[in-house]
């Protein structure tokens, strides 16, 4: 009974890309649950859309300031980065 409960709960929980691993800093993996918990009504895809213009916003925010990017930006970047691909940035 218990075994089937949980694994109802995993399967009404909408589906997250984790990748912990990547975001040694507490800042980044703040920023990453806040996101998840924002976008989790929207479904998977539209949590790491958001994530990524997060991360971009941020990303220009330094950029206009001529400011290096600090390291959890830029975790945050390679936390949302497509998977398979060129980066965004780069030529096709």
């Amino acid at each position: 009974m218990a075994g089937s409960r949980a694994k109802r709960a995993r399967l009404a929980r909408p589906e997250t890309t984790k990748r912990p691993a990547m975001l040694s800093s507490p800042k980044a993996a703040e920023i990453v649950a806040l996101v998840e918990q924002l976008s989790a009504g929207l479904g998977a895809h539209d949590g790491v859309v958001v994530g990524r213009g997060l991360a971009r916003l941020l990303a220009d925010a330094y950029g206009a300031r001529d400011r290096p990017l600090p390291a959890w930006v830029k975790q945050l970047i390679a936390y949302y980065r497509p998977s398979g691909g060129p980066s965004p940035r780069q030529p096709s």
